[in-house]
């Protein structure tokens, strides 16, 4: 049961969040998704080796060049996490702004 409130809490927000965590919810939703771009880079390994052994090349580079996409947002993931974490601000100020 309490199991369940908690993580019904993680889905509220950061009015839900902001009670019992010091890390804002943009900074969670930043380590978030760097832990989910690893993750799925590391799964997406596992698929091109699945693809190779049933010698299936298109889909083993496929699954390669998805592999290196999501190793690419996990760096940019990083850097942004890396400048929040060190007090800098971000560079460029807001994308897309004139």
């Amino acid at each position: 049961m309490a199991n369940e409130q908690k993580q019904g809490a993680g889905t509220q927000g950061q009015q839900g969040r902001s009670e019992s965590s010091v890390v804002p919810d943009k900074d969670y939703n930043l380590v978030s998704v760097l832990y989910h771009a690893l993750q799925g880079a590391e799964t997406y390994a596992q698929y091109v080796q699945d693809a190779q052994k049933q010698g299936d090349q298109e889909l083993a580079t496929f699954f390669g060049e998805v592999r290196q996409e999501e190793l690419r947002l996990a760096e940019r993931a990083k850097h942004l996490l890396g400048q929040r974490l060190s007090g800098g601000r971000p560079q460029g100020g807001t994308r897309g702004s004139a």
